[in-house]
């Protein structure tokens, strides 16, 4: 577990700022007008695969203007080493009849693909009207199965970032910008 004596101990631990602030709240925007153009007010529900992208979630909805419900879940994939084993298992499940609405992901980041590409099976197979995947980041160098987003709003280097939802050990979700991890620090 780490624990920080000081800011600067914890400021210490970003190597770059890739993504501002100013960056991220004006890609949430986008999001919500790419969802705001693709719904009529029909019913959409927006799903948050937790933890990381919870704070997305929460922007991109104060931002849409169509009526929306929301919905978190859970998923965890268990590795062996580096690898992994291929089972995706629902820790958190959504609870409302996907046949009932849009279904919009809002994930944080795709990164090896694994598990959001299992969470898309499981939930296309409840027979939504529409589905979707934005996510806020695209790290396609580290990339396992073949799983693409329906919108990726910004692509990174295979760098370890933190901030904006993205955790090291559960810190640095409440950092308002993306950074690269300094993991020499």
């Amino acid at each position: 577990m780490m624990h920080f004596d000081s800011i600067d101990a914890y400021k210490g631990k970003i190597k770059k700022i890739l993504i501002t602030e100013e960056e991220i709240q004006s890609a949430v925007k986008k999001t919500a007008e790419i969802i705001d153009s693709l719904y009529d007010g029909t019913p959409i529900l927006l799903v948050s695969i937790l933890k990381g992208a919870f704070i997305y979630m929460a922007d991109v909805c104060k931002n849409v203007t169509v009526p929306c419900e929301v919905a978190f879940m859970t998923a965890q994939s268990y590795f062996n080493d580096t690898v992994s084993s291929g089972k995706v298992e629902i820790t958190m499940d959504i609870k409302q009849n996907l046949a009932d609405y849009h279904v919009v992901i809002l994930e944080d980041i795709v990164d090896t693909g694994r598990t959001l590409s299992e969470v898309v099976k499981i939930l296309k197979g409840r027979n939504p009207k529409s589905f979707r995947v934005i996510t806020l980041l695209d790290k396609p160098a580290r990339r396992v199965v073949d799983f693409k987003a329906d919108v990726s709003l910004f692509t990174i280097p295979d760098y370890f970032v933190i901030g904006y939802g993205l955790d090291c050990g559960e810190h640095f979700r409440n950092l308002p910008y993306v950074a690269e991890y300094n993991t020499e620090a």
